[in-house]
């Protein structure tokens, strides 16, 4: 009984007053009839996403940069080993440092929840999971619109980071110059 409690309480809306610029204020109410919400509540979920992550990525030091930059800076690397050497040992820093920032366990659900965090911040990515007889598989497509190279050192930062945590083999179904398909169980 006192967990739903506790969880009502983190739901509870409270009214409080902001001054807002006009022009942002119109830019969001632009965009909330877009996406066919309130402003209310596509400020609310824009505040929540900062303060549940994007605080962290900022305290960890992610940098925005450019899709154009990243492509000039896959293209000129030639050895495809050392890309899957980096990617591996990347994955495995993002497990131990990164993940574990934003969850005090890094376990399967932690991981997926980091996941679907961190493909937010990639152009589009869509996320599937299914029942099966051992647990769950879960499928992400992450389209980043990079090129082949980043696609490579992707799969192979995603094996460095899944696999150790999950206890199982990601499966690539496709892996393109734009995007990157994969799925993994999770028991």
């Amino acid at each position: 009984m006192k967990k739903k409690e506790e969880d009502k309480s983190k739901d509870k809306l409270v009214h409080q007053s902001f001054r807002l610029e006009e022009q942002v204020l119109k830019t969001l109410s632009e965009e909330a009839v877009r996406k066919g919400i309130s402003v209310s509540s596509f400020v609310n979920k824009i505040l929540k996403n900062y303060v549940t992550h994007e605080m962290q990525f900022e305290e960890l030091g992610f940098l925005l940069v450019s899709k154009d930059f990243l492509r000039k800076i896959f293209n000129v690397i030639e050895d495809e080993k050392h890309l899957q050497d980096f990617g591996k040992e990347f994955g495995a820093t993002i497990a131990k440092e990164y993940v574990s920032f934003f969850y005090p366990q890094v376990n399967s659900n932690t991981l997926i929840q980091f996941l679907d965090y961190w493909f937010r911040r990639f152009q589009s990515c869509k996320h599937l999971a299914e029942d099966t007889e051992r647990g769950q598989r879960h499928y992400f497509t992450v389209n980043h619109d990079i090129n082949i190279k980043f696609s490579l050192a992707l799969r192979a930062i995603l094996e460095g980071l899944v696999e150790p945590i999950s206890k199982t083999t990601l499966e690539f179904k496709d892996i393109t110059a734009n995007s990157i398909s994969f799925s993994f169980e999770v028991g």
